[in-house]
């Protein structure tokens, strides 16, 4: 019956699909079948049920990679996550071309999609010997139902039972068409406004592989600072102009502040008390986690620290598969303040957030403690975090008075380079750069 239904699909796609002419791999425009998707959704990392947790998009071979892979590339892209029920689903998945400013393109699936639109994730396991049960799933792609067709910015989109209604979680991700040699250097501004705290990012682009009369119009660069977008920049326009090359090098418009370095905790064994846990106790039916209360930064001096820029990493280091066996337990996070902050909300914030102010990491200020405290449940592992505070106005505050900005702090910078060709109905991603800052260099 499956079978039956998949070859209906692929008929209909067939008729109502996008014909591509032999001149030039050029797309005709004939009637295409809409993507469709429901206005619930974000096109941006985002978990839309209480029970996925723990949710991971890398390249194949490196858990803390960025989820980018060339056009050509054989390197697949690994989804996990957990679902903390004791039934497996109907999990199913399908991607979304999307613009340099992550909103839908107008192409059809059968544009950017070789194979069938819809898929199912068939990987899942049961979790082994688990204080709380839950179901691992695991997907690898590009795959053989479903390949990859053009460059550009990627929502992979998961739902349940074929009913893309019934959002699961949405990811970013890129596929690279590396058309242009990006240079990027980190230095230490000369802008005395900024400089004991902003990192300066300078960067140039080689485009003598492809042809464009107008740069200016058909390249746009996007630059993000340890994978958190809400705060790129993406309005630069190129200093210099050159006949092969553009040139983006200024004094303030592509300066980032440096932040500080992210807190840790460790929990992949709960044998013992690692540098930043005070205590581990059984508080049925979880293990409890209490780490040591954290301290404003207020001496607001730089202070170096290993730290994998707000990521997660899932391990337990007594398990022959964390995937299945680790266990999860409920942390207790404590900033201390001697009063509340006046007109701000304080969140922990990272990676283990997707990077939002999420309300389960809001914290409470106890007056009889003087700390904020809130408790959040984590799988096992190795993890990164901060603490931000939230305006009244919904902003976040910067500079943040719990971590400040010292221009010496190590961070990631991506570099996304993007080329609409006037041909086509889409922007290219004509090339990538990861950069870290921990090379900081003077002018």
């Amino acid at each position: 019956m499956k079978i039956f239904i998949y070859l209906l699909m692929f008929l209909l796609y067939g008729f109502e699909c996008q014909s591509f002419s032999n001149e030039e791999g050029k797309l005709k425009k004939t009637k295409v079948r809409p993507v469709t998707y429901p206005d619930s959704i974000e096109f941006a990392d985002r978990c839309y049920l209480e029970s996925v947790k723990s949710v991971e998009l890398y390249r194949m071979g490196w858990r803390l990679s960025a989820p980018y892979r060339n056009l050509s590339d054989t390197t697949r892209l690994v989804l996990e996550f957990d679902d903390l029920t004791s039934r497996a689903e109907t999990y199913t998945y399908t991607v979304i071309h999307c613009t340099p400013d992550w909103k839908p393109t107008d192409l059809s699936e059968t544009e950017y999609i070789s194979g069938l639109p819809d898929n199912e994730i068939r990987n899942y396991r049961y979790s082994r010997n688990t204080m709380q049960p839950y179901i691992h799933y695991q997907l690898s792609f590009p795959n053989e139902d479903l390949k990859i067709k053009l460059s550009g910015n990627y929502i992979l989109y998961v739902y349940r039972n074929y009913n893309r209604e019934d959002p699961v979680l949405t990811r970013r991700f890129y596929i690279v068409e590396p058309m242009a040699k990006v240079r990027t250097a980190i230095h230490r501004t000369d802008n005395l406004n900024y400089f004991g705290t902003h990192q300066e990012v300078d960067f140039s682009l080689d485009y003598s592989s492809f042809r464009t009369d107008n740069p200016q119009r058909d390249i746009r660069v996007s630059v993000v600072k340890n994978y958190y977008w809400e705060n790129a920049i993406t309005e630069l326009v190129p200093k210099f102009v050159h006949p092969d090359s553009l040139v983006y090098d200024y004094e303030e418009e592509n300066l980032f502040p440096g932040g500080s370095e992210f807190r840790h905790f460790d929990t992949k064994s709960l044998k013992f008390n690692s540098d930043r846990i005070a205590e581990i106790r059984f508080e049925r039916p979880l293990m409890r986690v209490f780490l040591k209360p954290d301290l404003v930064n207020d001496r607001k001096y730089y202070v170096f620290q290993e730290d994998i820029n707000g990521k997660y990493l899932i391990k337990w280091d007594d398990a022959s598969d964390s995937d299945i066996e680790g266990q999860y337990v409920w942390v207790d996070f404590r900033l201390q303040a001697p009063e509340p902050f006046d007109g701000s909300d304080v969140y922990v914030f990272g990676g283990l957030s997707d990077w939002r102010h999420l309300p389960e990491c809001k914290m409470i200020y106890h007056q009889e403690t003087q700390s904020y405290q809130v408790s959040l449940l984590l799988k096992q592992g190795y993890y990164n975090y901060q603490y931000s505070l939230v305006g009244e106005d919904g902003a976040s505050l910067n500079p943040n008075p719990v971590e400040w900005d010292f221009y010496e702090t190590v961070n990631d910078y991506y570099v996304f380079v993007y080329y609409h060709d006037i041909r086509d109905r889409y922007a290219r991603l004509a090339g990538l750069d990861l950069i870290s800052s921990a090379n900081l260099k003077s002018r």
